[in-house]
């Protein structure tokens, strides 16, 4: 690192350190453009307001498209917006003239030039080959069995000891391990065996945790000052380089046994895995394009689209369960309504054992589908996108954007906007979603943007839904969630929207139910 930026960086903590030890437990008004600070002054002395009410707090005062500022060393100079207008217009329109920018990548390194980083032909080659994942014939087959084995044989142990213990158990911890293991299973065709009844601690998870804690705080700390961290491998840059070769180190040896099985002609005995089929993709198309592809399956690249497709499999549907559970368990009508449904569409009577109706049957649920909808919509668990404008524009609320200026959309904003909502949507409504006919609503993907919009539209959407609609029926059949009394419920300062302290629930088994 040069000297120059280690000066700066110096400069950089010294200067934060003592704004914080002169404004402690002072506030200031939010929208609060200091001089040379901007708007990171009122952000970082504002401790008591989460970042993303704070960005929910400007954007509702500054018609939902603002400029953020703040001073030159941290880079901080990007527009935030939450409109509708906007929005459709950067993701779906004019999207050949947003795209992720080398930013990007520096602060979310973990992702490499896989799809939920790369750009133009890098991530057409990534979507194509993911859409042939998602597509195959048995992959929704897979995860389905493998769900309804994680339940069976992992959430039901767990749930059923916590009941008859009346210990305390992390939902977010059950939902993540849930989550992980199945993901695994499809992308490198193992059990990581995460969700068993000792809870066991793994490491390769664990990094991811660590990893992406880096990611959120680099958007903070100027970046001379997170580098010189890195180059010394201190504080949470070294926590994140210990995981970053954790992962890389898990994920390359999975690799390479895969490719050693193949090169030594070995059938896989799995049902399904994705490095396994990217590897057949490259074997056929070596002999049909006298060895060339599009772009080389390399192990960098398997490595990258693993990483990504964990990410994407891991956090947002298991962030999701757990907020859904949360909000079902302060709204008992909902949880009844909920209930009522399952007895009607499958018959069942009270005490009854849950029998795993396929997913075909649970898919046909109207409420559930509404309750789920309503609480992607109030917790998106990917609550902001970033993009880079590549020429300067003019966006549908006039807003100017420059050359490579950064753009940050808040899907949070969006929900907390009564213009799109109502004046009830701070409410946990699932009826909102609902139409008079008993049909679910569709609004359009500006409007509910939790998976995005546009070309980039998530892939992943049935199968996140059919993750949660799986877990969720056989849960609120089962058992009665109570959260702990006292335990503090709030989204976490993170690139994924978590309750910071976990849900610590006690668990109850349905009256008359025994299994």
């Amino acid at each position: 690192m040069a000297t120059v930026e280690v000066v700066i960086a110096v400069i950089s903590l010294l200067a934060l350190s003592l704004l914080g030890f002169l404004f402690r437990g002072k506030i200031t008004h939010p929208l609060t453009n200091w001089p040379l600070l901007g708007h990171l002054g009122p952000f970082l002395i504002n401790t008591r307001l989460e970042v993303h009410d704070y960005v929910t707090y400007l954007l509702s005062h500054s018609g939902y498209t603002a400029q953020l500022k703040g001073p030159p060393f941290t880079r901080l100079n990007c527009v935030a917006t939450s409109d509708p207008q906007n929005i459709h217009y950067i993701l779906s329109s004019n999207m050949s003239n947003f795209n992720k920018g080398p930013n990007f990548k520096k602060i979310f390194d973990l992702w490499g030039d896989g799809i939920l980083a790369a750009d133009a032909d890098s991530w057409r080659f990534h979507r194509r080959l993911n859409r042939s994942l998602f597509n195959h014939s048995s992959f929704l087959g897979l995860v389905e069995r493998t769900a309804r084995q994680k339940m069976e044989g992992g959430m039901f142990p767990i749930l059923d000891q916590a009941a008859k213990l009346g210990n305390a158990v992390d939902l977010r911890d059950l939902f993540q391990r849930f989550t992980i293991d199945i993901t695994c299973k499809f992308l490198l065709g193992i059990d990581l065996n995460s969700l068993s009844i000792d809870l066991p601690v793994v490491p390769f998870s664990k990094a991811f945790d660590e990893v992406k804690q880096v990611m959120y705080y680099r958007h903070i700390k100027p970046e001379t000052l997170w580098r010189l961290q890195k180059w010394m491998k201190i504080g949470l840059e070294g926590k994140a380089i210990k995981g970053l070769a954790i992962i890389n180190e898990f994920i390359y040896q999975q690799i390479s046994f895969k490719r050693e099985r193949m090169r030594k002609g070995i059938q896989e005995d799995v049902e399904f895995d994705m490095i396994s089929r990217f590897m057949m993709v490259e074997d056929e198309a070596s002999e049909t394009q006298n060895g060339t592809t599009s772009m080389p399956i390399s192990d960098m690249f398997l490595r990258d689209s693993v990483v990504n497709i964990l990410s994407a499999g891991r956090d947002p549907p298991s962030t999701a369960l757990t907020w859904f559970f949360w909000l079902v368990s302060t709204h008992p009508s909902v949880d009844k309504k909920i209930k009522d449904e399952l007895k009607e569409a499958f018959h069942l009577k009270e005490g009854e054992k849950w029998q795993f109706p396929s997913f075909q049957d649970i898919n046909k649920l109207v409420y559930l589908h509404a309750a789920i909808h309503e609480t992607l919509r109030l917790y998106p668990p990917v609550p902001l996108n970033h993009k880079t404008s590549i020429e300067p524009d003019t966006l549908p609320s006039g807003d100017k954007v420059g050359k490579d200026q950064e753009i940050l959309i808040s899907y949070y904003t969006q929900a907390r906007m009564e213009s799109i909502w109502g004046a009830d949507c701070l409410e946990f409504k699932p009826e909102r979603w609902i139409s008079e006919k008993g049909e679910i609503i569709h609004v359009g993907s500006s409007k509910f943007t939790t998976f995005n919009a546009g070309p980039r539209a998530c892939l992943g959407k049935d199968l996140a839904l059919m993750e949660m609609k799986l877990a969720i029926t056989a849960v609120i059949w089962n058992y009665r969630i109570e959260v702990v009394k006292g335990h503090s419920v709030a989204p976490a300062n993170s690139i994924i929207l978590y309750p910071k302290h976990g849900l610590k629930v006690h668990i109850y088994h349905q009256e008359l139910y025994q299994r």
